[in-house]
Parts: structure tokens; C-alpha cells; sequence
């Protein structure tokens, strides 16, 4: 099968048949142009076959963010703005592009929240693409041949947030409506740091709310890296950030600033 994978995210089996998604060129390549496609994969005689294929995703751009739920798929590509590809999957034999919708910047990983809504977490990006700090989407996906953006939120310039490498730094606790996400931001000369920590967002229909900001403890001279939460969980109506330092916890119904316990050295 020629092309690049992504991430795991680019594969998925549903009722036998094996979804990929691939881009032409190695995402370390930067010149030429590049090409984008889904297949659609059954195993024949022990061998995986490609039984169809929709094409054309984003011409000179790539994959960015790949999502499957169930007879759906998701595909950002990126190079100046976001194409968001909603896909039609139910005809293996005949997959096809439901929808497409361009926004600035792109999504680095896809979340779905429920009732029609998707989102994005990746970067804003100017007009001629570039990034421009952590922004999340939240997409309304309900009609495959409409996708639309419902909101966007900015964390500002210059800011990074670990999901859009590593998506188990995302929490999404879906009786509050909560997302939660490690978030770096730096000075406009990247010279001193602005905000180390992580964010809460209340998020549904009518948009994205900032709830909370858990700042970091300040760095110690012995940390190797900027210390950010990278892990959140809930555990017994505790909302719990962790990171290489320690452990805050505070009230997934109402997040304030809670209590931090650092690890013993």
C-alpha cells in the first residue's frame, strides 16, 4: 500500500475491513506535492486487498489528524488552511467525501463528544500558514455534507500544548462536559515562559468555556523540561493533573485551584 501513516489514529478494522489513511510523502519531506487518500482493505486468500480507495485529500497538503467512528471517518490535511474531509465509509467498496469545510490553522487530534459535535485541538495559523499558538474547534458533524465550526477558542501566540503529539494528555470527562489539556505558553521572544500548567474547558452545543487554569509549581533548576500536567484524571469526583513533580487535585464539577502534593525526591 504506497503512502505514510500518521499515527494509530490513520487505522481502523470495522466489521471486517480495515480503514487506512496515507499520505503520498513522509511528513519530514517538505518539498513536492503530496497526495492523500483512504483505503479500504479485506483479506482474501491471507492477503489484505484493497477493495476501494477515495483520493484527492487535500492536494499539497497532508494528513494531519485522522478519526474513525464507525461507518464515519474524519481527515484533516493541512498547508495553509484546515480542511476538515467528512467521509462516508458505509460502502467499503465505494467510499467517498461527504463533506468538507476550510478553517486557518488545522487539528492535530480529533475528539468526539456526542451528539454530532467533534473536536479539535491543534494550532490557529495565518493566512499563508503560519502557526499561531494552541486554538481548539469544536465542529458540528451531524450532517455529513455540512460539516461546520461552531466556536474556537485561542490559548494566544506562541503557546504548545502536548496533545497534538500524545493524545493521552487529553481528558475528556463527559458528565461535566469537560476538557482538559497541558498547555505551554512563552513570551513573544520565547525567552521566559508566560504559563506552565493546564486548562479546563467546559465544553457543548453552545461553545467552548474556559473554566480553569491550573498553573504549574515554578521549575526547579534540576528539571530538565518546562513541567507541565501531562496526565488528568478523574477518580471519585476528584479531577487529578499529574505531572513529573506531583500530583494537584481538585473537583471535576466545579475545578478551582486545588491542592498540590509534590513527589519525594
Amino acid at each position: 500500500m504506497p503512502g505514510y501513516l500518521l499515527n494509530q489514529w490513520s487505522l481502523s478494522e470495522h466489521e471486517g475491513v480495515l480503514r487506512a489513511a496515507t499520505t503520498s510523502m513522509p511528513p519530514w519531506e517538505t518539498r513536492g506535492s503530496s497526495q492523500s487518500a483512504v483505503r479500504t482493505l479485506a483479506e482474501r486468500d491471507g492477503r489484505l486487498v484493497e477493495i476501494g480507495r477515495v483520493g484527492g485529500l487535500g492536494p499539497g497538503e497532508r494528513i494531519y489528524a485522522v478519526r474513525y467512528m464507525g461507518d464515519t471517518g474524519y481527515v484533516v490535511t493541512f498547508r495553509q488552511t484546515d480542511p476538515l474531509y467528512t467521509l462516508d465509509l458505509s460502502d467499503p467498496r465505494a467510499p467517498r467525501v461527504a463533506g468538507e469545510l476550510k478553517v486557518p490553522g488545522y487539528s492535530a487530534y480529533l475528539h468526539p463528544l456526542g451528539d454530532g459535535l467533534l473536536l479539535g485541538v491543534g494550532q490557529d495559523a495565518t493566512d499563508d500558514g503560519r502557526t499561531n499558538g494552541v486554538q481548539l474547534s469544536l465542529f458540528d458533524v451531524t450532517d455529513l455534507s455540512r460539516p461546520a465550526r461552531l466556536d474556537q477558542h485561542g490559548i494566544g501566540t506562541n503557546s504548545y500544548s502536548e496533545v497534538e503529539d500524545d493524545h493521552h494528555a487529553f481528558l475528556w470527562w463527559a458528565p461535566e462536559r469537560l476538557a482538559v489539556l497541558p498547555a505551554l505558553r512563552y513570551s513573544r521572544d520565547f525567552e521566559s515562559l508566560a504559563f506552565s500548567g493546564a486548562l479546563a474547558f467546559r465544553v457543548d452545543r453552545g461553545g467552548i468555556q474556559e473554566v480553569a487554569r491550573f498553573p504549574h509549581p515554578p521549575q526547579r533548576r534540576s528539571d530538565q523540561f518546562d513541567p507541565v500536567y501531562s496526565r488528568s484524571l478523574v477518580l471519585g469526583g476528584r479531577l487529578l493533573l499529574v505531572s513529573g513533580r506531583g500530583v494537584l487535585s481538585t473537583f471535576a464539577a466545579a475545578p478551582g485551584p486545588g491542592d498540590f502534593v509534590a513527589f519525594a525526591d
